[in-house]
Parts: C-alpha cells; structure tokens; sequence
C-alpha cells in the first residue's frame, strides 16, 4: 500500500528547495556584479563630469571691451584684467582712476558696475565698457 499523501506536501519537495536556494544565490550573485557595475559605471561618470568641467573652464572667452573684441582666458574676468585689455600698457598711479560697468555676464547680476579687486564671470559676448580718469 502506498503511504497516504498531503497535498501540501509537494513531490521532490527537497529537490524544489534546493532548486530556489540555487537560483536565489545565483540572483544574489548577479545582483552582486549589478551593483558593481553600478559602482563602476558611477565613478566613470563623476570622472567625465570633471573632465568635462576641467576642458571648458580652460577654453578662452570673447568679451567686448570698450567696442573692441578682446580674448580672455576661462570664464572670470578681474577689474585689473580688463583695465589693461581696456588701456594696454596704462600704467597704474595714484592720479589715474578707472570706473567699469558690464552686461550680458554670465553671473548675477547679468550687469552692473565692477571695482578694484572685483571680479565677474563672463561668456561669449559680455560687454564692458572702461572709463579713464586723470585726477588734477
């Protein structure tokens, strides 16, 4: 006689456990090498984001001072900096001063005035136009 059987019982239990341990440690493995991967693919990104960031900083930018098209190096131009783009060669003394305003910048404010020390991040096309004054 056969032995009576429960249906929850499932023939080759055994064999049907061993068979989900196997393919539940085969997915923890796959899931492993995903992360991985993950990780991996991760890391490359933040690399290209500062190989990106690093190649257009060091491009040069075309600004226009007082109508002329001058060439800057990057994206941050200083008072002093345009002061000699603006007066070549203008020598600094304490009788000579220089007023300064901009638009089109890429910072806020897009324009405005800059001073001695000051300093404002441009693009293609910021405008600056630079004043000269003798004092008597």
């Amino acid at each position: 006689m056969d032995t009576p059987r429960n249906d929850a019982d499932p023939p080759d239990g055994g064999t049907q456990v061993e068979h989900a341990l196997e393919h539940l440690k085969t997915a923890e493995h796959d899931l492993e090498q995903a992360q991985q991967a993950e990780r991996r693919a991760e890391g490359e990104i933040r690399e290209a984001e500062h190989e990106i960031e690093e190649a257009v900083a060091h491009r040069n930018t075309e600004i226009i001072v007082n109508s002329r098209p001058r060439e800057i190096h990057g994206h941050e131009a200083s008072f002093e900096q345009i002061v000699q783009l603006a007066f070549p060669g203008g020598a600094a003394d304490q009788n000579t001063a220089y007023s300064m305003t901009y638009r089109h910048a890429a910072s806020n404010p897009h324009a405005g005035e800059l001073g001695p020390g000051g300093k404002v991040e441009v693009k293609n096309g910021t405008i600056f136009n630079v004043t000269r004054t003798v004092r008597s």
